[in-house]
């Protein structure tokens, strides 16, 4: 079930309504001396293939906007923490410039969620004096109820969760903090707020329904957010580099961030937006309808300065583009890549200094070929193409073989590196025969063998928030529990088949890994030193042979042994309807459906305080039980 969307008429904010939220919160000289810290929070269960590179080399792009659009509004102590680099960060013992925190932001995608959801809990051990709790990210946005009632006790929960963009958190924190009376917390103010109803307003929220009962929370939402159309309106991406927290082992904040001259050093890869959106409208993604079926980007100077301004403060090279689809409209890429061509730095060429690296589909980057060379004077060395099935049986995106090596070809005439993203299902087979490219290790081979530098290959599996998930949940094909343990959360990664009609999902959790050493081996290594040339893609193909084989040794040992656990069992498909732990309605009153449609009649079960024995013992998204991680110090 996808997320619902604005009217057509409704769907973007006034332009100017974000700049004018900002000057406000900025000449609010009361609020600007509030401590804030935000957590992104990550799950080290997911450290494999294809992720294990980059996910510790890119600082998120969620959470540093966050901390520039704080900036920008005047706030003066903010604090960035990435789990993945101080993984035992604590919020109950946080310190920030000699105070604790008045508010806690936690940002999560679905794989990271259980982190996030033990980060919560913590905060909660201070009790009164706790900071404001918020939530956000793709975790909440796709299923934000799941952030309340966390504890053996009500009330253990974040206090409010942003389903949008930045500005439905600034439009929430000037709301609250108009309220706010002199030296009163945040927390406070918010309940103030949250009691007359005063939430309301601000499109893109959810919290608890202060007129439910404690042992049976209603949690309201305020609607779909309105979208920012002019994405030229958030600052220019600096202050979450300036704001970072150091890597450490340590569970309090260190008393600095991190030196700008050290964030490459830990952040060699910046990941940047240019556009949001995608023409297609395949059923597993759920990027369309978050999107609300529009297309946005940035203006071409404004991109320019932002690559330009990275580059030379903290002298980041290399810049992953956060699109949906690049080559989704010609003359955006067109108009985007003329500016970087001509912007220059240090009296170079930007494009010569600087390596961007964008996804779109093949069959776009296809039929717009000859702006290739363009683009690579704009600085773009690399493309991912979400080809998902070369044969196009599981997805028809316009994508077929012969295109695809004609691509390619052109592609390293010109230098720009072609990385494949493929998805195995179970109706391909694992091997075809020759001349036939349906089987999924025959994709692999011929990848290789046409020039892909990299290759990535996920299972088929439904997303929260696409059209595919309630087919997968009333076929019952949804895994709900392995040799009766529950699922966690990080394994809906795409890795681990945690759904399949197939007779023997293990042997496709096989698969899976044939596939990656199809690709990445020793074979393929001796091959691309072989075939060193002066083409600087053919060094990079070598470079990622190496990569990749380094993640197989770290990807191999957990999805073999996800595998036994499939191939012994037993599997427990969720049922045909699925049970809301916290029911959500509208302000009037009426039940929401939101990125997952529950069964009609919603109750909350209350076995977490009849089993309050068990140590961080809580309910997961969909009402069983399940163990969560208790933050300790160290």
């Amino acid at each position: 079930m996808e997320l619902p969307r604005r009217e057509r008429d409704d769907v973007f904010l006034r332009d100017g309504t974000f700049r004018g939220t900002v000057d406000r919160l900025r000449r609010r000289g009361d609020a600007h001396d509030l401590r804030i810290g935000i957590v992104y929070a990550f799950d080290f269960r997911t450290r494999m293939l294809p992720y294990w590179y980059a996910d510790k080399r890119m600082a998120p792009c969620s959470v540093r906007t966050l901390a520039d659009v704080l900036s920008d509004s005047g706030f003066r102590h903010i604090r960035v923490v990435l789990q993945q680099w101080t993984p035992h960060f604590r919020p109950s013992l946080a310190e920030l410039d000699g105070k604790p925190l008045d508010i806690l932001m936690v940002s999560a995608m679905q794989v990271h969620a259980e982190p996030s959801y033990a980060l919560v809990r913590d905060a909660h051990q201070l009790g009164a004096t706790r900071p404001l709790i918020l939530a956000g990210g793709p975790k909440a946005i796709y299923e934000p109820a799941d952030y309340f009632e966390l504890g053996r006790s009500p009330g253990v929960g974040a206090d409010c969760v942003v389903t949008g963009e930045a500005f439905v958190l600034l439009d929430l924190l000037e709301t609250v903090l108009e309220q706010r009376a002199s030296n009163e917390s945040v927390q406070s103010a918010f309940d103030r707020v949250r009691l007359a109803g005063g939430l309301n307003a601000v499109p893109g929220l959810v919290y608890l329904d202060p007129d439910s009962a404690p042992d049976e929370p209603v949690a309201i939402s305020t609607g779909v957010q309105r979208l920012l159309r002019d994405l030229d309106e958030m600052p220019v991406p600096d202050a979450g580099y300036r704001l970072l927290e150091p890597p450490h082992r340590g569970v309090r904040l260190r008393p600095e961030p991190l030196p700008a001259k050290r964030v490459a050093r830990h952040s060699l890869i910046a990941s940047v937006i240019s556009t949001h959106g995608c023409k297609f409208n395949c059923s597993y993604c759920p990027i369309p309808a978050v999107n609300q079926r529009t297309w946005r980007h940035k203006s071409p100077q404004r991109l320019a300065t932002e690559i330009k301004h990275l580059h030379e403060a903290f002298g980041i090279r290399e810049f992953f583009s956060t699109d949906d689809n690049f080559f989704n409209d010609r003359e955006t890429v067109v108009d985007l890549m003329t500016e970087l061509a001509r912007t220059r730095t240090g009296g170079r060429p930007l494009g010569g200094r600087i390596r961007f690296y964008t996804e779109a589909t093949q069959f776009d980057v296809h039929k717009n070929q000859d702006i290739l060379p363009l683009c690579h004077d704009g600085g773009v060395r690399g493309i991912f193409f979400g080809i998902e099935d070369i044969t196009a049986e599981l997805v028809k995106k316009g994508q077929n073989a012969p295109n695809t090596a004609q691509l390619f070809d052109r592609m390293w005439e010109v230098g720009i590196e072609p990385m494949a993203m493929m998805i195995h299902s179970d109706d391909q087979p694992l091997r075809t025969k020759p001349g036939d490219l349906s089987g999924l290790v025959n994709q692999a081979r011929y990848l290789f063998g046409i020039g892909a530098v990299s290759y990535q290959c996920t299972y088929l599996g439904p997303a929260v928030g696409t059209r595919d998930f309630e087919s997968a949940v009333a076929s019952q094909s949804l895994y709900r529990s392995v040799g009766g343990e529950l699922i966690p959360e990080a394994f809906y990664d795409g890795n681990h088949v945690v759904s399949s009609q197939h007779a023997r999902p293990w042997q496709q959790q096989l698969n899976v890994l044939r596939a990656y050493s199809t690709f990445f081996n020793p074979i393929n290594t001796l091959r691309s030193f072989l075939k060193l040339s002066s083409n600087p893609l053919s060094h990079k193909r070598l470079l990622f042979q190496i990569i990749g084989q380094i993640g197989l040794v770290l990807t191999v040992p957990k999805l073999l042994g996800w595998a036994r656990r499939l191939e012994k069992g037993p599997i427990e498909p969720w049922d045909k309807e699925l049970t809301a732990r916290v029911p959500m309605i509208d302000a009037n009153g009426r039940q929401v459906d939101w990125a997952v449609k529950y069964e009609t009649a919603v109750t909350r079960q209350s076995n977490v305080r009849a089993m309050g024995s068990v140590s961080g013992l809580t309910e997961d998204r969909r009402g069983a039980s399940t163990a969560l991680p208790v933050l300790q110090p160290k």
